[in-house]
């Protein structure tokens, strides 16, 4: 939740109170930043009864904008908790070589040439490493920035060049 901007968790906490008719709050396993779009992100929420699920999924998929999805309600264990119980998480960042307005929002240009097996190479790194505080933000709550980082490789997907990373905690 951010006090001057409107977020995916406001979104879905205010369709699922509707729906449901009751107070709730929404827990994800995650946060993005603006301008960063997020193709899975895990939730969770408590309350009890409810009998069909795939029908409320389809149900607040009426009440979100176009641009927030719901693909599936699962019924969890009380304790689960989307945050804490998340053993990894991916991102990926994609990269194109020439203007493509289909990317615009998605990707960053770069004009300049690029060398897949260097970028590799830097980007095995990465797993050999496990303090990143010079990668932090200043002045946080973060109790630790030792992070298991388990992937990290370039790859080309057709006209896309595409950074995945792979690791417990980011």
């Amino acid at each position: 939740m951010q006090p001057n901007a409107v977020t995916v968790q406001a979104v879905l906490e205010k369709a699922l109170s509707t729906l449901l008719r009751e107070k709730l709050e929404v827990v994800g396993a995650g946060r993005t930043d603006a301008g960063v779009h997020a193709k899975q992100m895990f939730a969770h929420f408590d309350h009890s009864g409810i009998e069909d699920l795939e029908e409320l999924a389809f149900r607040l998929n009426s009440f979100l904008p176009e641009d927030i999805a719901v693909q599936k309600i699962y019924e969890m264990i009380p304790s689960a908790h989307a945050r804490f119980d998340a053993c990894e998480r991916t991102y990926e960042y994609l990269v194109v070589r020439e203007k493509n307005p289909f990317y615009l929002d998605h990707a960053h240009l770069v004009k300049y040439p690029l060398d897949m097996v260097a970028m590799n190479s830097a980007a095995q790194l990465l797993l050999d490493h496990k303090d990143f505080e010079s990668f932090s933000k200043s002045n946080t709550d973060v109790k630790t920035y030792t992070c298991d980082v388990r992937k990290a490789f370039w790859e080309e997907r057709g006209d896309i060049w595409v950074f995945t990373i792979t690791a417990d905690r980011f």
